[in-house]
């Protein structure tokens, strides 16, 4: 498992998740463009966007690829969990959710395609332990912030029009937030997340996932950004520090697995 964890921090190979979602019919684009962050007009190829609830919050996530009967959606959660956020927003639009049993194919080098198999990918397994020394979230990390407290923004086209959670994104367009995304380093034994955060005897965020990693316990948290890199945070049961991300460890700097 190192040898190919190694393999995939340098950039080689991919992961691959079953199931896609087409999004067709006569409403197809006016409807996901009330849906996604990202602006279909724009759209030339695949490209993350985030599905948002009225409060701006991240609800799912998702990589968009045009179609020539719609566009294609690739989870980055579960397809039933895209699906039915889709869902509850289909009133009297003309859409069709359809499941189709390809391959959201993530390269290891940031590349992202559709495929028909996964034959020779990484098991996905290793998925989470490969974003995590990334610095790259998993929808569960992200799922109930903003997407500029994650280091999402990007994923948001402003001036698109309106959108479920624009009204939000277009009052904090600009201004400064006080949460980000960072690493953490356990000071000893792993522990249950999510897990409150505190600094000087004050909450300052939530521990989102730990991992036992060939590097010890690492994990990624929100943290508002007053706390400098390198301090020593306590939640229930353990200590930590604060690091940037991606992880030094993601180099695999001095380290080779002797696979």
């Amino acid at each position: 498992m190192e040898r190919a964890l190694e393999k995939a921090l340098a950039g080689e190979g991919y992961f691959a998740f079953l199931g896609v979602l087409l999004v067709r019919g006569p409403d197809a684009f006016s409807f996901l463009q009330g849906q996604a962050t990202r602006d279909l007009r724009r759209l030339s190829g695949p490209a993350g966007t985030l599905f948002l609830n009225h409060r701006g919050q991240i609800e799912e996530a998702a990589t968009l690829f045009p179609h020539p009967e719609g566009f294609l959606l690739a989870p980055w959660g579960s397809l039933e969990g895209l699906k039915s956020r889709l869902e509850r927003y289909i009133v009297f639009d003309q859409v069709e959710l359809v499941e189709l049993p390809l391959y959201r194919l993530f390269r290891a080098d940031g590349r992202e395609e559709v495929g028909e198999s996964g034959e020779g990918a990484y098991p996905l397994e290793l998925y989470p332990l490969y974003t995590l020394l990334k610095g790259l979230p998993l929808l569960s990390d992200i799922r109930g912030e903003l997407p500029q407290s994650v280091g999402l923004l990007h994923l948001v086209d402003y001036g698109k029009g309106c959108y479920v959670g624009q009204e939000i994104m277009a009052r904090t367009e600009g201004k400064e937030v006080h949460h980000h995304l960072v690493g953490l380093r356990a000071l000893g034994p792993g522990t249950e997340v999510p897990l409150e955060l505190y600094w000087q005897g004050r909450k300052v965020g939530e521990a989102k996932r730990l991992l036992p990693t060939p590097f010890g316990f690492l994990g990624l948290a929100v943290v508002r950004k007053e706390v400098p890199f390198g301090a020593e945070l306590e939640g229930k049961g353990g200590r930590f520090l604060l690091e940037p991300l991606p992880f030094k460890e993601a180099t695999w700097s001095g380290r080779r697995s002797s696979a």
